[in-house]
C-alpha cells in the first residue's frame, strides 16, 4: 500500500514539473501560432495606414521568408549548442522584431520587421516540439502533445478574431503588441523552469547554404512579383533579380552538393515520393495563404465589411483543414493507404477555389464561408498527406532533416501565395479602381489557383504509394512527433 501510494506521489510530482515547463511552451507556441493568422486579418487595414495596399502582402511573405530559413537553422544549433539558449535567442529576437513591427512608420521598415521577427519565429514551433520530446518519455508524449496541438489550434482560430478586433477598435499594431506580455512571461519561466543537459558543440553548420537559400528564394521571389507588375519583365531590375536568383540556386546546388552536412540534403530528392509531397506541401500551403490572405481582402474591398467581420472568413478554411486533417489521419493509420486522400484533396480545392472566383459584390456570407469549409478540407488532405508520405519515403536516419526541408517547402509555399497572387492582384487593378475591376482583379488571383491545382492533381496521380512504416503510422495516428533538423 505504502509502495502505491510512494509511486503515485512520484507520479503526480512528475507530472506537474511537465506541466510547468509545458506553460511556457504553451505560451511561446500561442504567439507562434496566432501569428500565422492575426496578420492576415489586418493587411488592408495596414496597407491604407501605411499607404501601399499592394505592398501589404509582403508583411506575410518577409516573415515566411526568414522563417524558412531559420527553422532549419534553430533546429541545428540547438543540437550543437542546447536548446534552451537557442529557443531563448529565438524567442527575444521574435519580442524585438514584434515591437518594431509594431512602431513601424512605413511599409518597407514594417517588411523589413517582419523579417527580423521571422528570424526569431522560424525556431520557436521547431524547438518547443524538440524541447517536449526532450523532456517527456516517449510513451507519455502523445498526451502532452495533444495539450500542445489544442493550444496551436485555439491561436490559429483566435487570429482572425484578434486581427479584425484590433484593426477596427484599437490599431493594427496591437497585432504585434500582444506578442510582448505573453512573449515576456513565456522567457521569464524558460530561464527559470526549463532545465536541459549542456550539450557540447557537435557538427558544422551549414552557413553558406542557408546565405544563399535566402539570396535564391528572396531575388526570385521579387523577379517573379515585380516584373510585369512595377518593372516590366525586360526591365533591368526584373532581369537582374531573375539573373541572381538563377547564379545564387547554382551556386546554392554546387555547396550543397559538398557540404558535410548541407541545409537541404540533395540525395533525398532522388526518391520520387519525397520529391512529388515537397512540391504538394509547396502547392498546398499556397493556395491556403491566398485563400487565408485574399478573402479578407475581398470582403473588406469588394463587400465592404468591417475588418472583424471579413477576419471571420477565415475561420471557416481552418475548421475544414482541422477536420479534415484529423479525419484523414486515424483513416490512414488504419489502412496504410494515403494516395487518394491528395487527389480528393486537388479535386475540392481546385473546385472551390473556382466557385470563388465567380464571387462578387451581392455574394452571400453563408455561400463563400460553404466555399472556404470545402476548400481547406482539400488543403488539410493535403497537407496531412504530403507530411506523412515525404516522411515514409526516406530512411529513419533521415526522418528530422527530411521533416525540416519539408516544411521548408511549406513556409515557400505561404511566401509564394502571399507575393505571387498580390503581384496578380496588383496587375490587374487600373490606377483608380472601381468596384466591378476590384471584383476582376480577385476573380483573376482565385482563378490562377486552378492551374497550380491541376498540377497538384497529376502529382497526386503520379505518386507511389509506399507502405506506411510503424512509426509513420503511429504519427499518423497523432501518438508521435517527428523533430525537425
Amino acid at each position: 500500500m505504502s509502495a502505491q501510494t510512494s509511486t503515485s506521489t512520484v507520479t503526480d510530482k512528475s507530472r506537474r514539473a511537465i506541466m510547468l515547463i509545458l506553460v511556457p511552451l504553451m505560451l511561446v507556441l500561442f504567439i507562434s501560432s496566432l501569428d500565422q493568422t492575426i496578420v492576415a486579418t489586418a493587411l488592408p487595414t495596414i496597407g491604407r495606414n501605411l499607404h501601399d495596399l499592394t505592398g501589404a502582402p509582403w508583411v506575410a511573405t518577409a516573415y515566411l521568408l526568414t522563417s524558412a530559413i531559420t527553422t532549419l537553422l534553430f533546429g541545428k544549433l540547438g543540437d550543437m549548442y542546447g536548446r534552451k539558449a537557442i529557443f531563448q535567442i529565438s524567442i527575444a529576437v521574435f519580442l524585438v522584431g514584434s515591437a518594431l513591427c509594431g512602431t513601424a512608420q512605413s511599409m518597407l521598415a514594417l517588411v523589413l520587421f517582419r523579417g527580423l521577427q521571422g528570424v526569431g519565429g522560424g525556431g520557436l514551433n521547431s524547438l518547443v516540439q524538440a524541447i517536449t520530446g526532450d523532456v517527456v518519455a516517449a510513451r507519455q508524449r502523445a498526451r502532452y502533445q495533444a495539450y500542445l496541438g489544442i493550444v496551436a489550434t485555439v491561436a490559429l482560430i483566435a487570429g482572425p478574431f484578434l486581427g479584425g478586433l484590433f484593426s477596427d477598435d484599437l490599431s493594427w499594431r496591437w497585432i504585434f503588441y500582444i506578442n510582448l506580455p505573453i512573449g515576456i512571461v513565456a522567457l521569464a519561466a524558460v530561464a527559470a523552469w526549463l532545465h536541459l543537459p549542456r550539450r557540447a558543440g557537435s557538427g558544422r553548420m551549414d552557413v553558406a547554404g542557408a546565405v544563399l537559400a535566402a539570396v535564391v528564394t528572396t531575388t526570385l521571389l521579387l523577379g517573379a512579383t515585380w516584373g510585369g507588375a512595377r518593372y516590366g519583365w525586360t526591365s533591368a531590375p526584373a532581369l537582374g533579380l531573375l539573373v541572381i536568383g538563377v547564379a545564387a540556386l547554382a551556386a546554392y546546388l554546387a555547396v550543397e552538393r559538398r557540404a558535410a552536412e548541407p541545409i537541404t540534403p540533395l540525395h533525398l530528392f532522388r526518391n520520387s515520393i519525397f520529391t512529388i509531397a515537397s512540391a504538394q506541401f509547396l502547392l498546398a500551403t499556397m493556395v491556403l495563404f491566398v485563400a487565408m490572405l485574399y478573402v479578407p481582402l475581398f470582403e473588406q474591398t469588394v463587400q465592404h465589411r468591417s475588418a472583424f467581420t471579413a477576419g471571420l472568413f477565415d475561420i471557416p478554411l481552418l475548421v475544414g483543414l482541422v477536420a479534415a486533417t484529423a479525419l484523414a489521419g486515424p483513416q490512414i493509420s488504419r489502412s496504410g493507404r494515403y494516395k487518394g486522400y491528395p487527389v480528393i484533396g486537388a479535386i475540392l480545392t481546385g473546385v472551390s477555389m473556382g466557385v470563388l472566383s465567380l464571387a462578387g459584390q451581392h455574394t452571400g456570407a453563408l455561400e463563400i464561408a460553404a466555399v472556404m469549409v470545402v476548400a481547406g478540407a482539400g488543403i488539410g488532405f493535403f497537407v496531412q498527406v504530403a507530411l506523412l508520405a515525404g516522411q515514409n519515403a526516406v530512411d529513419h536516419r533521415y526522418l528530422g532533416v527530411a521533416t525540416g526541408a519539408l516544411n521548408f517547402f511549406k513556409s515557400i509555399g505561404g511566401a509564394l501565395g502571399a507575393a505571387v497572387f498580390g503581384a496578380i492582384l496588383a496587375a490587374a487593378l487600373p490606377a483608380v479602381p472601381s468596384t466591378a475591376r476590384y471584383v476582376s482583379a480577385f476573380a483573376a488571383v482565385f482563378r490562377w489557383t486552378v492551374p497550380f491545382m491541376a498540377l497538384a492533381l497529376v502529382l497526386a496521380l503520379l505518386m507511389r504509394e509506399k507502405p506506411l512504416s510503424e512509426e509513420m503510422i503511429e504519427v499518423a495516428r497523432g501518438e508521435a512527433e517527428v523533430p525537425e533538423y
